[in-house]
């Protein structure tokens, strides 16, 4: 029984990159696989690296060129809906997947059709050569597992975020009960994962599975979205008024609060406090609140002076 997994790649100016991501797709030890890859209008030559390094497939694909949108949500939809697996995984092309990763889960999967997912906490971070700059890295850590999808509410909402969603695999079913991203927000992973959770949460029957192994290589360099602090906030706010709407920000959202901050001061970029303030009436009066501590004044001089002396 063929049991096929669509694997989505939304890239954007990753041109650099996407033939690495691709081929990581090709060296898969699974082998019943679909590949559908939506390029979201990159200005440099992806799609000619894209079309080339596609060429070369030994799965069936699908390439979807459209012009900018700029939403990862939307775009990740398209991907999805043009999919026809029973499985689903998903890879931005500037990472590379793990030979075994889709292999491995499908085969927990194939094991107890009530799971929704299997997932696996372990990464490397690489630079944009492709190097390891970081050792076995784990999201959640082990001591910190879930065991029920009411856990992993709970690890989502107090790290701001759990896993990956890069390199695991989802029963197509299950994204679609769920309607996959919202693509009114901005924010992508942490949404999908939480909408997943909480529809879990109503249905007991339903499980998922989290190993230990590494699945991916995430990079890191200069485009990334995660260094992008604003907009990271912005998604927070969104997601916590809409999915817990009664509940108080976790203390680590005001840790990335100051960190945008002092990323502010540093780079001259007021801008992103005025907008940061705008987005919610706590964070407005989280930044005024720090604006008054010794920390904040003490960054604010010591950028003057470097200012003063052209550093």
């Amino acid at each position: 029984m063929s049991q096929l997994c669509s694997v989505l790649c939304v890239s954007y100016n990753h041109a650099k990159f996407a033939a690495a991501g691709l081929q990581s797709i090709y060296e898969q030890t699974y082998r019943d696989i679909e590949i559908i890859v939506l390029d979201d209008g990159s200005p440099d030559n992806s799609v000619e690296v894209i079309e080339a390094a596609l060429a070369q497939s030994p799965f069936p694909t699908k390439f979807i060129k459209q012009e900018n949108s700029g939403n990862v949500p939307a775009n990740f939809n398209k991907a999805l809906a043009a999919a026809s697996g029973e499985f689903v995984t998903m890879v931005a092309l500037d990472d590379i997947l793990m030979p075994d990763c889709i292999a491995n889960a499908i085969e927990v999967l194939s094991q107890d059709h009530s799971i929704v997912f299997a997932a696996n906490t372990g990464h490397f971070s690489i630079d944009e050569n492709g190097k390891r700059i970081s050792e076995e890295l784990h999201l959640p850590r082990p001591e910190n597992h879930p065991k029920t999808a009411q856990d992993l509410i709970e690890l989502e909402f107090n790290s701001l975020g759990s896993f990956y969603i890069q390199g695991q695999v989802f029963r197509r079913d299950a994204l679609l009960a769920v309607e996959g991203f919202d693509d009114t927000m901005t924010g992508d992973d942490i949404i999908l994962r939480t909408r997943l959770f909480q529809h879990m949460a109503r249905h007991p029957e339903l499980k998922f599975a989290l190993g230990n192994n590494v699945v991916l290589l995430y990079r890191k360099h200069g485009d990334n979205l995660h260094r992008n602090t604003l907009r990271q906030v912005k998604t927070i706010v969104q997601w916590k008024e809409k999915y817990f709407p009664d509940r108080a920000y976790p203390d680590l959202f005001y840790k990335w609060i100051e960190g945008l901050v002092k990323q502010s001061i540093q780079q001259d970029r007021p801008d992103d406090v005025r907008l940061a303030s705008d987005l919610s009436p706590q964070v407005a009066q989280f930044i005024e609140d720090h604006k008054k501590t010794w920390k904040y004044r003490r960054r604010v001089t010591k950028r003057k002076i470097k200012k003063l002396f052209g550093v």
